[in-house]
C-alpha cells in the first residue's frame, strides 16, 4: 500500500504529531525519503522558539502599521563589593562622631548594558541621569522606579530627572513606545 505524504502532514509531523494518523507516523518515522523536508520543519519550529531581536522587532513596527512594539528594559543596581572593616579606628574622647555621607549614589544597568542609569541621592533632592552606551539622546520614554511604582514621563535624556525626595530603587524600567502617532 503506498502512503500519499503531503506537506501538511510533513508540518503535521513536526509540529502537531497527535494530528497524524499512525499510518503517516510509521511511514514517516521509518522513511528517509522525506528527511530534507522534515529537517526543514524541525528547523522552523526552532527559530520560532528564539526570541526576536530588539532590531528585528524594530523594523517589524516600521514596516507593519499594525503591529505595536512597547520595548521594556528593566535594570537593576550593580553589585558594589563590601567595604572592608578597619580594625583598629579609635577615636580620641573630644573628635567628632563619623558622619554619613550627605551624598551618595547608585548605577544600575540592563542586562545588555545597553543603558546605564545613575541615581543620586543629595539631603533632600534626588537626580537621575539616564544613559546609553550608544551615545545617542534617548527620546519619549517613561522611567518606572520600583518597588514604589513611580512612574516619570521623560522627552530626552539631555537633562537629568530631578526629584524633591530620595529613592532607593530595586530596579528601574524603561519604557518605550515605538508606535509611530498618525
Amino acid at each position: 500500500m503506498k502512503i500519499d505524504i503531503t506537506e501538511q502532514d510533513l508540518f503535521n509531523y513536526v509540529f502537531f504529531p497527535d494530528l497524524l494518523s499512525p499510518e503517516v507516523a510509521e511511514f514517516l518515522n521509518n522513511s528517509k525519503e522525506f528527511s530534507e523536508d522534515i529537517e526543514f520543519f524541525k528547523e522552523l519550529k526552532n527559530s520560532l522558539r528564539q526570541e526576536l531581536s530588539y532590531q528585528e522587532k524594530k523594523l517589524l513596527a516600521k514596516k507593519i502599521p499594525s503591529y505595536q512594539l512597547n520595548e521594556i528594559i528593566e535594570l537593576y543596581p550593580v553589585q558594589t563589593p563590601a567595604k572592608k572593616k578597619v580594625n583598629g579606628l579609635i577615636l580620641a574622647a573630644a573628635s567628632e562622631e563619623q558622619k554619613k555621607p550627605v551624598v551618595s549614589s547608585r548605577t544600575y544597568y540592563d542586562n545588555n548594558k545597553a543603558y546605564i542609569i545613575k541615581v543620586i541621592n543629595y539631603e533632600n533632592s534626588c537626580k537621575i541621569f539616564v544613559f546609553s552606551t550608544l551615545y545617542e539622546i534617548i527620546q519619549n520614554f517613561d522611567l518606572i522606579i520600583t518597588p514604589q511604582n513611580l512612574k516619570y514621563h521623560i522627552d530626552d535624556n539631555s537633562v537629568p530627572l530631578e526629584l524633591d525626595f530620595n529613592v532607593v530603587p530595586e530596579s528601574i524600567t524603561l519604557e518605550f513606545n515605538l508606535v509611530q502617532q498618525s
